[in-house]
């Protein structure tokens, strides 16, 4: 189901593309966008869309509606969409200016989940006239395709979602104690002073005073991993030092880097970089 009521004024901007083979193999690339300027009764409500929408008030006020959250849209708010499933937007009774963006692309998705790990949410833009300036380059180079303004759009669009990651972060933090914050780094000092021994996460959390389940969705949050693999992944950095400027074993690296044993060492060396510890030593010699 899809309904439009798409009401804008004459001065409004509708760009559409289509993207060629090139640009279907990049992280991020534009399908449609527009400055739109809406009269009062402007509405959109779809079951599905293709694609990933950025929606950013200018004047005016709209509501969004998405995962089953209702969002009021006020001047100098972000919030992105995911389309693929239900969602509605539509004006508060009065002209709503806004810039919206259909976004896909192969690094699309995940940007959106670093975004949103838990549900989306209004994004405050602080610096709005640069932000503003962004988007309006974005939307006068959608018809562009050829190559370098396709790599150029595509790094373009990077850019504005960390712009809106980092804001996201900045104000979960003020909104929580900053000792949060520091939590995560006395478990980081812990695990790199003690990688080579065996850590649960109950040694991680013995020097917070956090929950156990909380303590590991902050981690995540902050680190943009979990606990277990950021161990993981600083013992294989670990490893990797010690395959290229020591003659030691696989067994004695495994040993000494806190893998469970030598099998465990060759299987998640394997798997974060596909190669073995001795074919990845071999690369250096």
């Amino acid at each position: 189901m899809s309904k439009y009521e798409e009401k804008i004024t004459d001065n409004s901007l509708w760009y559409t593309a289509t993207p060629t083979p090139l640009t279907l193999t990049l992280p991020f690339y534009i399908t449609e966008a527009g400055h739109f300027r809406a009269e009062a009764d402007y509405k959109v409500e779809r079951d599905e869309h293709d694609s990933y929408l950025l929606l950013y008030t200018i004047k005016g006020s709209g509501t969004v509606v998405s995962d089953k959250v209702s969002l009021a849209a006020l001047p100098h708010n972000a919030v992105m969409i995911n389309c693929h499933n239900y969602h509605k937007y539509f004006s508060n009774n009065e002209e709503w200016e806004f810039i919206w963006i259909h976004l896909k692309g192969s690094a699309v998705a995940a940007m959106f989940d670093v975004l949103y790990p838990n549900a989306v949410n209004i994004i405050s833009v602080k610096d709005f006239l640069s932000f503003e300036q962004q988007l309006s380059e974005l939307i006068c180079n959608v018809t562009k395709n050829d190559v370098l303004s396709s790599i150029s759009t595509s790094s373009q669009i990077h850019d504005v979602l960390n712009t809106l990651v980092i804001y996201t972060i900045e104000n979960e933090q003020k909104s929580q104690k900053r000792q949060h914050s520091d939590d995560i780094n006395v478990v980081i000092d812990f695990i790199q002073n003690n990688y080579s021994d065996s850590i649960s996460i109950d040694d991680m959390i013995q020097n917070i005073h956090i929950s156990k389940y909380h303590f590991i969705r902050l981690f995540h949050r902050i680190m943009g991993t979990t606990p277990y693999n950021y161990l993981t992944n600083y013992r294989i950095n670990k490893s990797k030092l010690l395959l290229r400027t020591t003659n030691k074993s696989i067994a004695e690296i495994s040993e000494e880097c806190g893998f469970l044993d030598t099998s465990n060492f060759i299987s998640q060396f394997k798997k974060n970089t596909n190669q073995k510890p001795t074919d990845y030593r071999r690369d250096f010699t």
